[in-house]
């Protein structure tokens, strides 16, 4: 219709645009018609020069797009003709005809997906031919506006029109076109309906893409057909089957229903009956009684509205009971959320009559439930259902809830004492500290690497890094109401299903607003029963915990049998019930659903629904019990895998209870240990290691900001709440303070952490994270292991996988067996032995710990591996105007500085250690200390300055190119702090210091007791905020910092504002300022230029280097170089887009006499030979007191560097004036050329003596001098 429309208008357009509707003026009336036409032609070849008609293209278009629409609908008539009367039969799953379905199976039907594949090709094919069809407009066949007016020369005497701008006024016409503007308006017009069918395409395209993607059944034929291409057919059947079920209890007399009753009470693992008769009898009586209903009596109501709803749902609940029987489910299938290649076997369309029914279609009713039906309230609602008993019922429920969840035993702090007594312990609130978990869908798998880092990485998160901090309650919705949710020990399962119930209880969630409603919630704890006790449904919900009376009203039983969509029931610790290996494939039948039955079978029966159909049921386990469950179906499995970095540090400030100082203080020392950081994946461990922290830190370190360091310290708490807590034989005991904080352990717990332990220490040895389940014979229940999804070794065999909690566990007890089963030389020979493997690294620190309460052995075992080489070096120190250098001996050397760092980290465990170690350095003799390139993190800054506060000799520290973090930061300005401290050069390059660490480093070097000089900060993403904080400490009057580097940072022209207004405060004492590589421009230099002018700014070197600074700059530069306060010696501006002009402000500056500049850097930009002459003519001045010149990497040519040769021939006046020995030494570098350097050299003298003038001269060739030293002499 479109292509027709299009069609008629261009149609119109084109016919009726002839060369009279085009007007030429300024011809002679002979040649009016001439002009007119030859002009007309001319318009049409410009605007229209491939001579295609734009009807022509408009059908093309329009009408080929159509044809492919055409196309695909009878491709696909016949499958959408089968599909549409399948649904009519109310079979929409089979995709087709009964006669088909009968010789066809619908698990065949169920996989096809045709109309997909067709209708997205043809969407495809439609959204390429838009395309084209838009670019061939606007690109090559038409101009996207057709000009009214139009300039014609005409030649009268050749007859050859052109366009000209020089043609004579004689002989040039002004034509106007008529047409023109309707013309472009619906060009326009077509243009935008091709470009709105693309984007509606696409975005089309990208929908169904996306849907198919996230669900794989929606591009199955009958599922695409009646979701996207014909949605109002399925909303139709749906709308029917409604009627049908208001109307169900009218339908069918009372006698009738009750012996459809008795009928249905046959079960599901029953064999079908044989008889036809037996089969048929319910739907012949039904069809009598629709006979009876007829007014006329006659059988016209076998096609009826209730006949084909009754069909469709015999059909339904046929195919959904038979989809996947036991019998046919294959003997090696996994536990839920494993995913195996052992699906069952699809089952095959059986051979129904289409009048069949299935004999279970509802579960019995019991009479409870029939007398409680009641006429329907105009609402739809019973009347019942607000009643006052239900009402009562809801509130008292939801009061109990909250009351006994605001303080839960498994939040009380483990160090609180008796009763009177006052303590610092925490007892905090469930709403307080709760923390959303990290959820994913199935069993994580996770990938085990040889490298250790790596492996604690592991942990914290999911295979996929794509899972989101979610609770439970997002996670049930319509689609999944069983729900089974796997996770280890302490990974929050309990606190989990509490907090949801909890939030049910405040009106959080689950509301009348809620997506998902729920008038009643009940949690059922596993290990409260006992499967010989047999319990009806009801009494299971009357003993469910927080249960507000010990019976259940009948109004309120009533409501819950009448909708139980809008009932919760939660299942905790299936792996904590003792029967639950127990579990039948079917459970037997249920005759009333007040019958009492084992617990087991009450579970059972309410996750396949044959209690409560839809009812909403979560359970959750420990991966070890999943066998248990394997035969049930489950609509989604989920495995909890903890916190991640961001949760944890979102817990321990919740646990820190609105004290900011304190959370920062516990979460400082969390995240500076990547052991302990990764060990709080687990919530539990997180729990008790904050409550550890605090608990250490309050007694031993009230006054200080910092926390305990000793890890093992830590452990040894930590492991015994957590196997106390998570253990089946200790969970439900009180345990005091001092039997947690006791060493000495029951004797049965202390055989198994023996036999833990030699586990550990064999899986470590072996280098085995995974252990196989004969490795774990008796302790597969443990709480300190996690089970793995089975490994399959062939195609019938499966092995049990388990491993550690976490690697650090599995390495404290790889530890304990060290400790108590090793005599001492064993334990001297294998420590010095394996001190240099990585592996062994925590197991030798917690040994270090652990041997600190072993008398027998010694703590030489581990001291007399500390290394004793040293090594000299050289470095630079500011002490007055001029760097001075210094010969410095440093520990360690290259090839033992991992082993020194590994012996601290053990050292710093043990208080005896460290007396030791404290003395053998002052023998060393060594001044500086280094461990560049080391990989130090946070928590080895803390061992190393625990270690080394008390060895006084040190004065250099060289930490750089190494992982230090704000956090290790904080724990080396200790050393600054520290009255004992003699350091004062400190190198701190490329550790991600950031502003944080800039705002600790400022702190401390306004500290009375800092003596630091020099301090390099280079590469450590300071900004302008880390600027203003070292800018404000450099004017404190206890500041002694004579040099700063902020190399590479990302300081702009604010931060250099700070900079340059603190150096001109009195109290600082800065010599050398190194700005190089930030993003400094013009303005930063302006105020830089400004502070050297001041009378009190020392600055002596100042570093630019690879800013922006650019002529503007230099100028500002310049004009302060030659302020009489200015101070200023060396100046680098490389790589700053300084020019010509700017090189011959600073070539003024430079002769001015005030100028006391020795060192001028200007390589790297975009001098020329103009500027080089301005240079070179500058430093024969009288005045230029320039040392050192540098014009590598710029634009200077043969032209500039000849005269640069002529400098050989410095004038004696030029030399008259130098001023000491050695000290006049200009380097002229001339980049990219054959001669790279020119570099006269001389020794300059104090008197006039020519004689030897000219010897200082001519020592060297200057070629030869530029080539054999201009590699060792670069700048770059």
């Amino acid at each position: 219709m479109i292509s027709a429309v299009f069609f008629g208008i261009f149609a119109e357009v084109e016919n009726s645009e002839e060369r009279f509707d085009f007007r030429c003026g300024g011809a002679r009336s002979e040649y009016t018609d001439l002009v007119r036409g030859k002009c007309f032609e001319k318009y049409e070849k410009q605007y229209n020069n491939h001579g295609v008609p734009i009807y022509g293209f408009v059908i093309i278009n329009f009408g080929l797009i159509g044809i492919v629409c055409a196309m695909y609908s009878q491709s696909v008539r016949h499958t959408v003709d089968h599909l549409s009367s399948s649904n009519r039969n109310g079979d929409p799953e089979t995709g087709m005809s009964h006669d088909q379905g009968n010789s066809r199976g619908p698990e065949r039907n169920r996989g096809r997906h045709k109309l997909f594949i067709a209708y997205c090709f043809q969407l495809s094919t439609r959204l390429v031919l838009g395309i084209l069809f838009i670019v061939l407009q606007t690109q090559w066949l038409y101009p996207l506006q057709f000009s009214s007016k139009f300039d014609c020369y005409f030649n009268y005497e050749t007859n050859q029109p052109r366009n000209s701008s020089n043609a004579t006024p004689n002989n040039t016409h002004e034509c106007y076109n008529r047409r023109a503007e309707k013309k472009t308006f619906w060009m326009y017009a077509v243009l935008i309906v091709n470009g709105t069918f693309v984007a509606g395409i696409l975005i089309e395209t990208v929908y169904i893409l996306l849907r198919a993607w996230k669900e794989r059944r929606f591009m199955q034929d009958s599922e695409f057909l009646n979701t996207h291409i014909k949605p109002t057919d399925d909303k139709s059947l749906q709308e029917l089957q409604r009627q049908e079920e208001r109307r169900e209890h009218e339908f069918i007399p009372h006698p009738l229903r009750e012996r459809e009753h008795r009928l249905t009470q046959v079960r599901l693992y029953q064999e079908p009956l044989q008889d036809p008769v037996v089969l048929l009898q319910l739907p012949v009586q039904m069809e009598s009684y629709r006979e009876l209903q007829q007014p006329d009596g006659g059988s016209g109501n076998e096609h009826s509205e209730q006949l084909q709803i009754f069909i469709t749902k015999t059909k339904k609940k046929i195919k959904k009971d038979t989809d996947s029987l036991a019998e046919l489910r294959s003997q090696f299938s996994g536990p839920p959320g494993e995913q195996t290649a052992t699906n069952p076997p699809p089952l095959k369309e059986p051979e129904h009559c289409p009048n069949q029914v299935k004999l279970c279609e509802e579960p019995p009713r019991d009479p409870v439930v029939e007398s409680s039906q009641e006429p329907q309230q105009p609402d739809g609602r019973n009347r019942n259902e607000n009643s006052e008993q239900l009402q009562i019922f809801i509130a008292e429920t939801k009061k109990k809830i909250k009351n006994d969840t605001h303080y839960l035993a498994a939040l009380r702090s483990p160090f609180s004492g008796p009763p009177g007594e006052q303590t610092a312990a925490k007892h905090l609130t469930l709403d307080q500290i709760y923390t959303n978990l990290m959820v994913i869908p199935d069993r994580a798998k996770y990938p085990f690497t040889t490298d250790r880092q790596e492996q604690l990485k592991v942990y914290p998160k999911s295979r996929n890094e794509e899972s989101q901090p979610k609770s439970l309650n997002d996670l049930l919705n319509d689609e999944n109401k069983k729900v089974l949710v796997v996770g280890r020990p302490g990974i929050g399962k309990t606190l989990c299903c509490t907090k949801i119930l909890r939030d049910w209880a405040s009106n959080r969630v689950f509301n009348a607003t809620s997506k998902i409603h729920f008038d009643a919630a009940f949690l059922v704890k596993f290990r409260r029963f006992d499967s010989e006790n047999h319990l009806s449904l009801r009494e299971l919900l009357i003993m469910s915990e927080h249960s507000p009376s010990n019976h259940l009203d009948d109004e309120v039983w009533k409501h819950i049998l009448q909708h139980p969509e809008n009932v919760l029931i939660l299942f905790d610790g299936f792996d904590e019930f003792k029967h639950g290996a127990n579990m039948a494939v079917l459970a037997p039948p249920l005759p009333s659903i007040e019958e009492k039955m084992s617990l087991e079978i009450l579970y059972q029966l309410l996750v396949t629904e044959e209690l409560l159909k839809d009812a909403s049921v979560v359970t959750t386990t420990r991966p070890t019990a999943l066998e248990g469950i394997e035969d049930l179906k489950f609509d989604k499995t989920l495995e909890i895998l903890g916190f991640s970095t961001e949760q944890i540090k979102e817990y321990v400030y919740k646990f820190a209870v609105n004290d900011e100082q304190a959370g920062e203080k516990l979460w400082r020392h969390i995240s500076s240990n990547m052991n302990l950081l990764s060990l709080c994946y687990i919530p539990v461990n997180s729990f008790i290691i904050c409550s550890s922290l605090s608990q250490i830190s309050q007694f031993e370190s009230s006054a200080s900001d910092t926390l305990p360091s000793k890890l093992t310290k830590i452990y040894k708490i930590a492991l015994r709440v957590f196997y106390f807590k998570h253990t089946k034989e200790f969970r439900d005991k009180r345990f005091t303070r001092q039997r947690l904080l006791s060493d000495k352990l029951p004797t049965e717990v202390e055989n198994k952490f023996e036999t833990l332990g030699r586990v550990a220490y064999e899986g470590i040895k072996e280098g085995k994270l995974v252990l196989e389940g004969n490795e774990v014979t008796g302790m597969e229940d443990s709480a300190l292991f996690h089970r793995l999804p089975d490994r399959q070794t062939d195609a019938f065999e499966y092995k049990p996988q388990f491993c550690f909690i976490h690697l650090t566990m599995q390495e404290f007890f790889a530890a304990r067996h060290l400790v108590n089963t090793m005599t001492e030389s064993e334990l001297t020979e294998f420590v010095s032995q394996n001190i240099k493997d990585g592996k062994w690294q925590l197991v030798f620190q917690f040994l270090a710990g652990l041997m600190n309460d072993k008398e027998n052995l010694p703590s030489e075992i581990i001291t007399d591996l500390l290394p004793e080489e040293t090594e000299k070096t050289t470095v630079h120190e500011l002490l007055s105007v001029s760097e001075t250098p210094r010969e410095v001996t440093m520990w360690p050397t290259e090839g033992k500085r991992n082993l020194a760092l590994t012996l601290f980290k053990c050292f710093n465990e043990s208080d005896r250690m460290q007396s030791i170690v404290q003395r053998k350095l002052q023998q060393i003799n060594f001044n500086g200390l280094h461990f560049i390139s080391s990989h130090l993190t946070a928590v080895d800054c803390s061992s190393l300055v625990n270690v080394i506060m008390d060895v006084q000799q040190i004065s250099h520290l060289r930490l750089s190119f190494n992982n230090l973090g704000p956090l290790g930061c904080f724990e080396i300005c200790k050393l600054l702090k520290c009255r004992k401290s003699q350091l004062s050069w400190l190198d701190l390059t490329r550790n991600q210091l950031k502003d944080e660490g800039a705002k600790y480093l400022a702190d401390a070097i306004t500290n009375n007791n800092c003596q630091l000089r020099t301090l390099d900060l280079t590469n450590n993403n300071i900004t302008d905020t880390g600027a203003q904080d070292l800018a404000d400490a450099i004017t404190n009057n206890n500041c002694q910092l004579h040099s700063l580097n902020l190399y590479n940072n990302n300081i702009t022209d604010t931060g250099a504002q700070h900079l340059a207004d603190a150096i001109t405060n009195n109290n600082c004492q800065l010599r050398k300022l190194y700005l190089r590589e930030n993003n400094i421009t013009y303005t930063g230099a302006q105020h830089l230029a400004d502070a050297i002018t001041n009378n009190n700014c020392q600055l002596h070197t100042l570093n630019l280097t690879s800013n922006n600074i650019t002529d503007t700059g230099a100028q500002h530069l310049a004009d302060a170089i030659t302020n009489n306060n200015c101070q200023l010696r060396e100046l680098d501006l490389r790589g700053n887009n300084i020019t010509d002009t700017g090189a011959q402000l600073l070539a003024d500056a430079i002769t001015n006499n005030n100028c006391q500049l020795h060192t001028l850097k200007l390589s790297g930009n975009n001098i020329t030979d103009t500027g080089a002459q301005d240079l070179a003519d500058a430093i024969t001045n009288n005045n230029c007191q320039l040392r050192e010149l540098v014009l590598s990497h710029n634009n200077i040519t043969e032209a500039g560097e000849q005269h640069a040769r002529s400098l050989d021939g410095l004038s004696l006046a030029a030399t008259q004036q130098a001023y000491h020995p050695d000290e006049l030494y200009i380097k002229y570098y001339l980049a990219n050329q054959a001669h790279p350097v020119v570099s006269p050299l001389c020794d300059p003298i104090d008197i006039t003596d020519t004689t030897h003038i000219t010897e200082c001269l001519s020592r060297v060739r200057i070629k030869e001098l530029n080539q054999s030293n201009y590699h060792k002499k670069r700048r770059c």
